[in-house]
């Protein structure tokens, strides 16, 4: 219960009714650096938090090319956008960088709980649409703007490229 309630996502719940959200179908799972925690394709049926550890999202072509879509840190939600979604399979592989700890809620549980929790609700609809916002900004990043742009952007971002790759 103390790594959800660091979460800004249950600033708002009382210890009792986080404690009710925990007694609903739900797993904490751990996960070591280098492990799979999400294979891309695979259905999003319950809320993942990360609530400790890093991890990387990538999304990977047929042909093999690979993108990184977003570094994920604790503590964090996971493709909160696939879990009401009609079709809510996640399109990337998330692989932990660090060793990785995730609750994994059930996402009709959680519905339920927002409803008795609007501040919940409320938190969980700000993180959904900074996640748009991000997306939306990668998505300029890699349609809109030109190699030129997108390697000032990257030296601006971080002072200079690591690596290279032929």
């Amino acid at each position: 219960m103390e790594e959800l309630k660091r979460m800004k996502l249950f600033a708002g719940c009382s210890e009792d009714a986080l404690e009710q959200l925990l007694n609903q179908p739900c797993r904490r799972q751990e996960y070591a650096a280098g492990k799979l925690i999400v294979r891309a394709g695979d259905p999003c049926r319950s809320l993942m938090i990360l609530v400790e550890g890093q991890a990387e999202a990538r999304m990977m072509s047929e042909e093999g090319r690979e993108v990184l879509v977003d570094r994920l840190k604790a503590p964090m939600l996971m493709a909160p956008a696939f879990l009401y979604a009609t079709q809510n399979t996640i399109p990337v592989e998330v692989t932990a960088m660090a060793d990785c700890t995730v609750w994994h809620i059930n996402r009709e549980a959680f519905f339920n709980f927002m409803r008795a929790e609007p501040t919940v609700l409320r938190a969980f609809l700000e993180v959904l649409s900074q996640r748009g916002q991000f997306l939306s900004g990668k998505m300029r990043s890699f349609a809109v703007k030109g190699l030129r742009d997108r390697v000032l952007e990257h030296l601006e971002n971080n002072g200079s490229i690591t690596s290279v790759a032929a």
